[in-house]
């Protein structure tokens, strides 16, 4: 092959590559401008349908503003309220607590006190009840010895008197 076989090859290739890049070009720019034509048509709906809703919506946030604010303002002094009258409110539940407990131990000091004079009482009341009794056993006993001694000096038996313990109940 001669040179001249070997340009006109090569011009050849070079004019089928240049046809080729100038088809695939004229591709691109036709899928570029509907692409365009399809971005301009979104466009259109978004001006014509979303932004007139984003306007509303703003709008909404702008008049409900100060209502939000004004409601989260009360939740906050609602909430400094409701903790200050539940430390209160703890505060009296542990001073009633307190009280309660001062008053059971009262209690129970006045319940030991009324048993131990009512154990007293007790133990006087059988004193002054057994006391007698005991020496009018011991009397009757006497008597009965006496007498048997003296009717004939017969033994008479002699009664045992009952325990203290069981006489008082």
């Amino acid at each position: 092959m001669n040179e001249t076989t070997l340009l006109i090859a090569f011009i050849g290739v070079t004019s089928v590559a240049v046809v080729l890049q100038t088809v695939i070009l004229a591709g691109m720019y036709r899928t570029t401008r509907k692409v365009g034509e399809r971005i301009d048509a979104l466009s259109i709906q978004v001006n014509d349908h979303v932004l007139p809703l984003v306007e509303k919506v703003r709008n909404i946030v702008d008049e409900s503003a100060p209502a939000i604010q004004t409601a989260v303002t009360n939740l906050t002094e609602t909430s400094t309220i409701v903790r200050e009258h539940a430390g209160k409110i703890t505060e009296s539940i542990t001073e009633i607590v307190d009280m309660a407990r001062s008053r059971a131990g009262q209690a129970d000091v006045l319940a030991d006190r009324t048993m131990q004079r009512v154990d007293l009482t007790a133990a006087a009341v059988q004193h002054a009840v057994l006391s007698p009794v005991r020496r009018l056993s011991a009397l009757l006993e006497g008597v009965t010895v006496g007498v048997g001694e003296y009717v004939g000096g017969r033994k008479v038996r002699h009664s045992k008197a009952a325990p203290t313990d069981e006489m008082f109940i």
